[in-house]
């Protein structure tokens, strides 16, 4: 934190406070690290209904902050957005999951670790653009430590990962879709995109529970427009993308997916096809086949984020969406390295602590 400390007025006990506290400036503004040592209470929000994000804001108003003032609301994005991910094998049989996430908003990124005391530790990738008052971000760049930012609503992190990867070595992120966004309604517990990696972080230790577990809710898209997919891999390799369908959970084997339906049913609806051929072309000359392993391509860190430049989006005025950061993480030795807005040659590594910088 900078000498003049940031405000935190909402804040109602001492495990807030430290984890307000612990924010670091990793990167002149544009990247943060925190350690979200408080009770979010994810329990109580998955029996909560909450369906969007301006109802996730309002059970963080409501369960983890002492007062109401805050009228934030939340529009739908850009429906161009577009983001990669793949996975991969390493040389020593590591597995990595490997993504760009690509969004042209105002924010800051934070990368977070959650200790939650009835579920497992993680990491993952904040987008603080979520969080607005009218028509302004009220977290954007430096703005975590600039001395007169509330911090209030940092509670909300937990519920704002992009991507991320727990203890057990289970990993998902999430893609955004064109198209009619996820309503199911078959009379189950509601659940919303980001809410639901909450849920499979803290809850799932490989793809097959984190599956069983989102059979048991009622998927709601966050956003009014559009729509999302995620992948999800785990340690011993079995990696998915899960589509919402015409409100229809589907899953496909897949290892490596950008911007555009899967499955065949929905006639290939959407964008980023530039992207996904990339993909493709490198990562099926590299798939190792290897008997008693699962079918992955290998390739170690370096290759796998030169791979990520190769696909990242850079900001121009006339883009409507641009990488954001670039992360791998490492399922097997629970580590992530990442960087952000592009900076290639600034990489950072997470392994329980924040480490310094390195090049790869």
């Amino acid at each position: 934190m900078n000498e003049k400390e940031n405000p935190y007025k909402k804040l109602i006990n001492e495990k807030q406070i430290e984890t307000v506290k612990s924010i670091s400036n990793l990167d002149d503004g544009k990247l943060y690290f925190m350690n979200y040592v408080a009770d979010y209470k994810l329990n109580k929000l998955l029996k909560s209904n909450v369906t969007d994000l301006n109802l996730l804001i309002k059970f963080v108003e409501n369960e983890l902050l002492n007062n109401k003032e805050f009228k934030g609301e939340n529009t739908g994005g850009d429906i161009d957005a577009g983001c990669s991910s793949f996975v991969a094998r390493t040389p020593d049989d590591h597995i990595i999951l490997c993504r760009n996430f690509d969004y042209k908003m105002d924010m800051t990124a934070v990368m977070m670790k959650t200790s939650p005391n009835d579920g497992y530790e993680s990491m993952g990738m904040v987008d603080t653009g979520w969080i607005t008052e009218g028509e302004r971000t009220l977290y954007g760049i430096g703005s975590l430590d600039d001395g007169k930012t509330d911090l209030s609503m940092t509670m909300a992190f937990p519920y704002l990962i992009m991507d991320g990867m727990n203890e057990k070595g289970l990993a998902i992120c999430v893609l955004k879709l064109e198209g009619a966004p996820t309503r199911q309604n078959t009379g189950k517990e509601k659940i919303t995109t980001t809410s639901a990696m909450r849920m499979v972080l803290d809850k799932a230790a490989n793809v097959g529970e984190a599956l069983e577990l989102l059979q048991n809710y009622d998927m709601e898209s966050s956003l009014p427009e559009g729509n999302f997919h995620f992948q999800l891999v785990d340690i011993e390799g079995n990696s998915v993308v899960l589509e919402y369908c015409k409100n229809a959970m589907t899953v496909l084997k897949k290892n490596y997916v950008t911007n555009f339906y899967l499955a065949n049913r929905m006639n290939g609806l959407g964008h980023g096809y530039d992207r996904y051929k990339i993909l493709e072309a490198v990562l099926s000359f590299r798939e190792d086949t290897t008997k008693n392993l699962k079918p992955l391509p290998r390739m170690n860190k370096h290759e796998a984020m030169s791979l990520l430049e190769l696909v990242s989006q850079e900001e121009t005025e006339d883009t409507t969406s641009m990488t954001q950061w670039s992360v791998i993480y490492d399922l097997t030795e629970y580590s992530a390295i990442f960087n952000v807005r592009r900076e290639y040659d600034n990489q950072f590594i997470f392994n329980g602590f924040v480490k310094n910088r390195l090049n790869l």
